[in-house]
């Protein structure tokens, strides 16, 4: 009698072991149904409901496959009615050689060489100011300022001194020796060999003493005015010679692969008619400009600056390295995420696939892909869109393919 008692309590809990483990078998990866929006593949729920974003409904999400499984189908089927309806157009991928046109705004500027910086060599007051005006032509020799400095007059006595003392010392390199080192010490601060030979004439101290321009050019900067007092570590003034000039042309950063020293510019401007500088880069600067996004190059030019003007706007053409054989598809067709570039792939009448692909150099309306297609595919260029979107929805996305390929496997 207990035996069969036993029986009739352990029956519902061995029927309800087997229902468990049937529904297993229907559903081994306990997957739930999913909604999703049709333009934005990334917004999914467990329950119905509309997109956060656009506000269209959501739809069920097809199951999704599995790819590990060879011979899986990842292509998906579109009546020729509803390619017509979304106005699905598409172009061949061809192989051909891309010569990149590369147009870029550069602009005028000194080159760093050109720039001579004029300091005191000793502290002092300006007297006089000989060029007063930023902008002014000197010439080499011109009189800059005269300066009266408290070191420079004392420097003066001590060599005079030292001129009349020289009888005393008998031995001839001895005098040559000290007289070196005297003119030396007024060499360092400023004085000029003539200065100092009509020092030695005159025999009498200068207590305000002229400062010449040491070469020619435009004083491009101006940090002095008379009757100040100014030290060495002060800069006075910056004469720029106008026959050394440099084109710095902005490239984007997409271009930076293409780009190499020794490359030919050919750089107009619409403020000279007909004017036209050729001359080739000679650096390319490390650094991308986080603003602008891009590369700037530098290229230098012969010309005088009565012709140019420092910051003058100019349009520079660089001749860049074609890029040979090359597998090109029209910019249109390029879906682009944050995660990777992909076109839709058209492989039948009614057959599509999503393909992730490697891009290469753009060139105007086409641009080259390095991996993920071949030669004579069609790739689609309207309608990819709302097709991506699509392959989502069956599960045959590639972010669906990701999403599949990383979720976590259940063993029973």
């Amino acid at each position: 009698m207990r035996y069969w008692i036993a029986i009739f309590i352990l029956i519902p809990f061995l029927t309800l072991a087997q229902e468990h483990n049937h529904s297993e078998d229907q559903n081994p990866f306990g997957q739930s149904t999913e909604y999703v929006c049709p333009m934005h593949s990334q917004v999914v729920r467990n329950e119905p409901g509309t997109c956060p974003i656009c506000g269209m409904d959501l739809v069920k999400k097809e199951p999704k496959q599995d790819y590990s499984e060879p011979g899986a189908e990842k292509s998906f089927t579109v009546p020729e009615s509803s390619q017509q309806a979304i106005r699905v157009t598409t172009a061949k991928a061809v192989r051909k050689n891309l010569q990149p046109q590369l147009i870029a705004q550069a602009q005028v500027r000194w080159q760093e060489s050109a720039q001579r910086h004029i300091h005191s060599r000793a502290e002092g007051w300006v007297e006089e100011l000989h060029a007063d005006v930023e902008g002014q032509w000197v010439e080499k020799g011109d009189k800059l300022y005269s300066l009266y400095a408290p070191d420079l007059v004392v420097a003066q006595d001590d060599y005079l001194q030292l001129l009349d003392s020289l009888s005393d010392i008998r031995n001839g390199d001895s005098q040559q020796s000290f007289k070196r080192r005297g003119q030396q010490r007024l060499r360092l601060l400023g004085m000029t060999e003539a200065q100092i030979k009509a020092l030695e004439q005159g025999g009498e101290t200068e207590y305000v003493v002229d400062y010449y321009a040491p070469e020619s050019g435009y004083i491009t900067s101006l940090d002095i005015q008379e009757g100040m007092y100014v030290s060495p570590g002060l800069k006075l003034l910056t004469l720029t010679q106008d026959n050394q000039l440099w084109f710095f042309a902005d490239v984007p950063a997409r271009y930076s692969k293409q780009l190499k020293t020794g490359q030919m510019a050919h750089i107009s401007s619409s403020h000279f008619p007909g004017g036209h500088w050729m001359n080739t880069i000679d650096y390319i600067y490390p650094q991308v400009d986080p603003v602008t996004q891009t590369i700037k190059v530098r290229i230098p030019v012969n010309d005088s600056i009565d012709r140019l003007r420092e910051g003058l706007w100019a349009t520079a053409h660089i001749e860049l390295e074609p890029v040979n054989d090359a597998v090109v598809v029209p910019v249109a067709s390029l879906i682009v995420t944050g995660m990777n570039n992909r076109v839709v792939v058209k492989s039948g009448e009614r057959k599509f696939e999503v393909r992730e692909v490697t891009t290469g150099l753009r060139v105007g309306n086409e641009i080259a892909i390095a991996e993920g297609l071949e030669e004579g595919e069609l790739v689609v260029t309207s309608g990819q869109f709302l097709l991506d979107s699509e392959a989502s929805l069956q599960g045959l996305g590639l972010d669906s393919s990701n999403d599949n390929a990383a979720a976590p496997q259940h063993n029973h």
